[in-house]
């Protein structure tokens, strides 16, 4: 594992945190120099394309790899966590260089700052040109920023997490009433997206205390309030409240448990209490199967996918260090039980001797293109997470025998 683990450090590093993305056709020289890239039809089929070929098209049609804000702010929590377990290792100076390359594209806003994708991107509902900011990729940075004031109190980053803020309150509220509000994913966007909601509320929840605006608390558990009313009684979580987003996915789902840990981490709730053991119960019955592989959705297993594979670790990783006392011994059992099946499964069937993770692996066939962001980013966050635990074994016994 240890060795593994360095090849895959070296990979990453020599790469210079660079490399494809699974939504990247649409930076295609090639069809960028066509009028086809005029119609949105053509730019939906292409990045379709792309994401779903397993053979890697980008160095064919001019598609040049690239720094990703998102991957970079994974990247930089993945080196503060490193530095906190381990205070004289030498990730202090990439801590110090990530952070000046998430500032080198930081999207400036009437009010406030943002980030979003180095990529054009052509959704089913809308068009995202690169440039456009978008709240996830947003509030990614922002916890990254978090992480390393904690590490570091630069109080140019604690203006950084205030402007992100700013533009979260100016721009990102799709509607607001008394009890409830939604966060939207993209400015000018109506969707009503779960987990963009709930990761914009977390974030806001951590640096309320920073900040110390204790209304941000209230704001977070009115997005939270909205979100919790889209859970059926079994369980069952939608990605979203449109006719198309009523499916329910692994990582998604994961993403939605961390939000709300947080939150109730932060504001010391216990409202939310009920809703999460739901939700938690139906994510470990139904998103994995007996072998603790996970399932891409409630429904399906295939694909198996690597980001999926890394969030499931991520996830399980919280809950064995969450100290708010709502989960059972076996809960934390059964959570060592599938941290550990995933990074089994990771290893052994997705990591490649060169020193990177495969994208996905179907029923029939696996798609090994090395994508930086969806791929290497969360794998590499994943596993200092789990690199923690094993360490604090005499702690967390059941995940390090």
């Amino acid at each position: 594992m240890l060795n593994r683990f360095g090849s895959f450090h070296r990979y990453i590093e020599q790469l210079d945190f660079e490399g494809f993305d699974l939504f990247d056709g649409l930076n295609s020289r090639f069809l960028k120099a066509t009028p086809l890239y005029k119609s949105e039809f053509v730019r939906l089929c292409w990045i379709q394309l792309f994401k779903r070929s397993p053979v890697n098209l980008r160095p064919l049609f001019g598609v040049p790899k690239g720094f990703n804000a998102k991957g970079g702010a994974l990247f930089l929590q993945s080196y503060l966590k490193r530095l906190k377990d381990h205070p004289a290792d030498a990730a202090q100076q990439q801590c110090f260089d990530l952070l000046a390359r998430l500032r080198a594209c930081v999207i400036q806003r009437e009010q406030g700052i943002a980030w979003g994708y180095n990529f054009d991107w052509q959704a089913r509902a809308f068009y995202v040109p690169q440039g456009t900011p978008n709240v996830v990729t947003t509030v990614f940075v922002g916890n990254a920023l978090l992480d390393y004031y904690n590490e570091f109190p630069d109080q140019s980053v604690k203006e950084d997490i205030a402007n992100i803020k700013a533009f979260i309150l100016n721009e990102m509220i799709l509607w607001e009433n008394d009890q409830k509000l939604c966060f939207a994913y993209i400015p000018g966007q109506e969707a009503e997206v779960h987990n963009a909601n709930l990761l914009t509320a977390a974030f806001l929840s951590r640096a309320a205390t920073l900040l110390n605006e204790t209304e941000l608390h209230e704001l977070a558990l009115k997005a939270v309030r909205f979100s919790l009313t889209d859970i059926t009684i079994e369980g069952y979580w939608p990605y979203g409240t449109r006719s198309h987003h009523r499916w329910m996915d692994n990582f998604h789902t994961a993403f939605n448990l961390q939000s709300l840990l947080e939150i109730k981490k932060q504001t010391n709730t216990d409202e939310i209490d009920s809703k999460i053991k739901k939700v938690f119960a139906y994510y470990v019955k139904h998103l994995f199967t007996a072998e603790g592989a996970p399932k891409y959705y409630h429904n399906k297993q295939y694909p198996t996918d690597i980001h999926t594979i890394a969030v499931s670790i991520l996830f399980f990783a919280q809950l064995i260090e969450d100290e708010t006392g709502l989960f059972t011994a076996k809960d934390r059992t059964d959570a060592s039980r599938l941290m550990q099946a995933n990074v089994d499964l990771a290893m052994s069937q997705f990591f490649d001797r060169k020193g990177y993770f495969y994208y996905q692996k179907g029923r029939f066939f696996t798609n090994k293109i090395p994508y930086m962001r969806w791929s290497q980013a969360w794998m590499f966050y994943a596993l200092t997470h789990y690199q923690s635990i094993k360490e604090k074994k005499s702690v967390y016994a059941t995940v390090c025998e």
